[in-house]
């Protein structure tokens, strides 16, 4: 009988004495998990206080994790901060049968026919956006794409213009939005102490929960398909013919307001600023969007601005708006030989990974040509991943890369945007998502160079 291969070790970075990496975890985030991944390579490790947190940079170790092993983790302490503000029925919160059955109930709600549905609310909300916009404006950028996705996001899964219609909900969502994050950059305080926020944030929560209950007994008395998200999970119905509950229905709604909204504004925020700085890729994207000859841009559009979702791609690339993915044992595992205990925290950086010279040979260089079909085809899996992986790959990752082209096209249909000498771009993370610090850029309206726009 063969004796077992011993386990092998997991090397761990040096940190102060008792605290260990508490304070460049707090303080500097990014540059301690590029420290860990240089340092330790495919796999390392750094300590809180008295507790080790092991990280992968490899994408052969994060696909064994988070698909070979999907099973053995869930989303830990770190996912259960936002749980009493999304509901602990929200999709990112449930794992193995019940994340499969929800997952499939939704499934309709992302299917291409009904995405493309969403594109003509997306190139409006954009279209009158940019109209406003005057020659010589500066954009406060990341307020800018965040009012705009805010009010698409409203559109496709309500039916309601957060700029004209249910203002209460409006106020309420963007409440419960700033309390997550003050939770991810300080010591989480209970929502049940009384503090003066944590009172905002419950009444804000109230406020939800009843225009949500107040929609589905509308829409239930109305059955009429209103070609938004709402409709669709009213409509979905399991194996035994049972529709989604109400309380589920709410988890499903805040999810995907919240994230659906702040990761495509993040996203466009950071790729405005890369392409002020690239003027040549600038001029490729441009002529590419007007060889739609001033037509609207819609679904069937996509493919002809191809170049325009590289540019996208590459973006997310060097900041992945999600810059990690947080995972807990909740078992004793070994990945690829190295042990896991129970109750351990895993954290999967994609923004690490995208940064690995071996996937993407000079990584800081901003080079959308990287994802040229057949080299994307040539990576190995996991290489790249914005969007997570395994069985929580974000489910709307189609939606946010169709908007996003989208709103790109459009608005430079009718604008250029220029970032001004010397505007600095830094990153700001909290708890896993990666920000732009603000930024402003100079409108500049284009005159008879643009082609006409069309409706479509």
């Amino acid at each position: 009988m063969e004796a077992s291969q011993p386990s092998k070790s997991i090397p761990r970075v040096s940190g102060a004495p008792l605290i260990g990496n508490l304070s460049e975890f707090r303080a500097s985030r990014l540059d301690l998990l590029l420290r860990v991944s240089r340092e330790c390579g495919d796999i390392g490790s750094f300590r809180i206080g008295p507790v080790e947190v092991v990280v992968i940079s490899s994408a052969t170790l994060a696909n064994s994790l988070l698909v070979g092993h999907a099973e053995d983790f869930n989303g830990g302490p770190i996912g259960r901060i936002f749980m009493p503000l999304v509901g602990d029925k929200s999709l990112i919160f449930q794992d193995g049968a019940p994340h499969r059955e929800q997952r499939k109930l939704l499934a309709p709600s992302f299917h291409p026919k009904r995405l493309a549905e969403f594109c003509q609310s997306m190139t409006r909300y954009t279209q009158e956006a940019a109209s406003g916009w005057q020659d010589g404006q500066m954009l406060d950028m990341v307020h800018e794409m965040t009012i705009l996705t805010m009010r698409i996001i409203g559109k496709t899964m309500f039916d309601v213009d957060f700029q004209n219609e249910a203002s209460d909900l409006r106020e309420a969502m963007m409440v419960t939005l700033e309390h997550l994050d003050h939770m991810s950059s300080s010591a989480p305080i209970p929502l049940s102490w009384p503090t003066a926020r944590n009172k905002r944030a419950r009444a804000a929560i109230a406020t939800i929960d009843n225009s949500i209950r107040a929609m589905i007994d509308e829409r239930r008395r109305d059955a009429t398909d209103r070609k938004d998200m709402m409709s669709s999970l009213l409509q979905a119905r399991n194996d035994a013919g049972q529709p989604i509950d109400e309380s589920q229905i709410r988890a499903h709604i805040v999810t995907f307001f919240s994230a659906g909204h702040e990761t495509t504004a993040l996203a466009l925020s950071w790729t405005w600023q890369l392409l002020a700085r690239h003027p040549e890729v600038y001029a490729r994207v441009r002529q590419e969007v007007d060889a739609l000859g001033g037509k609207t841009p819609g679904f069937e559009d996509l493919p002809r601005l191809s170049y325009l979702q590289q540019v996208i791609k590459e973006s997310l690339r060097l900041h992945p708006t999600i810059f990690m993915i947080a995972r807990a044992a909740v078992r004793d595992v070994e990945i690829e030989g190295y042990p896991i205990r129970k109750g351990q925290m895993v954290l999967i950086p994609p923004y690490c990974i995208h940064r690995n010279p071996e996937y993407f040979p000079d990584p800081e260089r901003f080079q959308p040509e990287r994802f040229e079909p057949e080299r994307e085809k040539s990576r190995p899996k996991q290489s790249y991943m914005p969007f997570g992986s395994g069985p929580h790959t974000c489910i709307g990752s189609h939606f946010a890369m169709m908007e996003t082209q989208l709103i790109m096209a459009t608005m430079l249909q009718q604008l250029d945007l220029e970032l001004p000498a010397g505007e600095q771009v830094k990153p700001q993370v909290l708890t896993v998502s990666l920000r732009p610090s603000a930024y402003k850029m100079r409108v500049k309206r284009r005159g008879s160079d643009a082609p006409q726009t069309k409706v479509a």
